[in-house]
């Protein structure tokens, strides 16, 4: 009778240990926030660059505002 009992809680306790995998958890999570942080890096990477674009652009035509206001 002892042993029915034994081996009912030692398959219970194996599908419990089995369905619970943290190792898995712990892993997916890192890889879920590394792809968010890159994915942040290069939005703000590229938002620099547009940023830097509209800068170049604004520094031109001041410069051609300046050009003409000198020749008048």
């Amino acid at each position: 009778m002892i042993t029915k009992y034994s081996y009912i809680l030692f398959i219970t306790l194996f599908l419990i240990s089995g369905c619970s995998s943290s190792s898995d958890e712990t892993s997916t999570e890192t890889t879920q926030k590394e792809h968010f942080a890159s994915d942040q890096k290069r939005a703000l990477d590229k938002a620099k660059g547009v940023e830097q674009l509209l800068q170049d652009n604004a520094d031109q035509r001041q410069r051609e505002i300046d050009e003409q206001t000198k020749r008048q």
